[in-house]
């Protein structure tokens, strides 16, 4: 929780200063505590996951509500495209909110995660004119790579719910703010966030398909099944840290080139279903008796 505190009171600062508008704050500064501090409670006390779920859609709401129900869309109508899109961004803050918490299961993984995304996520901001979002961005790379020196393995120390569910809440976030103002595509930061949101998604349909309680805590993650079949943990992060760096490129490539962007993207998603059909055949995530 250390790099939460740190980049709070950095966001704190900089808007006391008046270096960031109110509006940003607001967007960023109530989900982020609120999500933060339900995941530190969860730690404690092993929360409901029905009280989890209810302050992570009250956090997702006030997000969306300061980005773009009111500023962007302040007469958005139920079954217009707008109102079809401000729900999708709050299943998306949702989703990503929990989705990151669940791969938040070998050490260094989700740390490693969150200084790829917004590293690159950062230089599209700063690209864009979103010096304000830039810094903040890689800010937050300083803060979790701070932390990575002690949670790389043997880890020392560890995240928690509290720290997992904040950065799956500021990559949302981030990624959300982008293309609502800067027309920076959510496919981009789809492709660099990609090996956590892949793998966590296919996942979790399998169990649901499989008729098993998906929300239940399990250990059938790809990257689970890896260190199941014998990888350490410092293998494991070499494998997704190589799978990142060609994920990177490719991004890299299409902002450039965005002409080919649904093409990437498309071959991204074939990549990484080739990586996890790899895995699967390693170690099944059903057995064969």
């Amino acid at each position: 929780m250390v790099f939460v505190v740190l980049w709070l009171g950095a966001v704190l600062l900089t808007w006391m200063m008046g270096e960031l508008p109110s509006g940003t704050a607001l967007f960023l500064l109530p989900g982020g505590i609120l999500v933060a501090g339900i995941g530190y409670g969860d730690d404690l006390y092993n929360l409901s996951p029905l009280w989890r779920a209810l302050v992570h859609l009250i956090a997702a709401l006030i997000a969306v509500y300061f980005l773009w129900a009111v500023d962007a869309n302040p007469h958005w109508e139920m079954f217009s495209w707008s109102a079809l899109g401000v729900l999708g961004a709050i299943f998306a803050i949702v989703w990503s909110i929990n989705l990151f918490n669940f791969m938040d299961g070998t050490d260094g993984l989700a740390g490693m995660e969150a200084c790829f995304v917004f590293s690159v996520g950062g230089e599209w901001l700063w690209q864009a004119g979103a010096y304000g979002y830039a810094y903040l961005a890689w800010v937050l790379v300083a803060a979790v790579a701070g932390f990575l020196v002690w949670n790389w393995p043997p880890a020392r120390i560890f995240m928690g719910d509290g720290g997992s569910s904040f950065l799956g809440f500021l990559i949302a976030a981030f990624a959300l703010a982008g293309q609502v103002c800067w027309d920076i595509p959510i496919v981009l930061w789809m492709m660099i966030y990609g090996v956590f949101w892949f793998d966590a998604t296919v996942t979790l349909l399998r169990r649901i398909l499989a008729g098993e309680r998906w929300y239940t805590a399990h250990r059938s993650h790809a990257y689970q099944r890896l260190h199941q079949a014998g990888w350490p943990h410092r293998k494991v992060l070499l494998a997704v840290g190589g799978v990142n760096t060609s994920l990177v490129a490719a991004a890299l490539w299409a902002n450039a080139n965005r002409e080919a962007l649904p093409w990437v993207f498309l071959a991204t998603l074939m990549f990484l279903g080739v990586a996890y059909g790899g895995i699967e055949r390693l170690r099944p995530m059903y057995p064969k008796e």
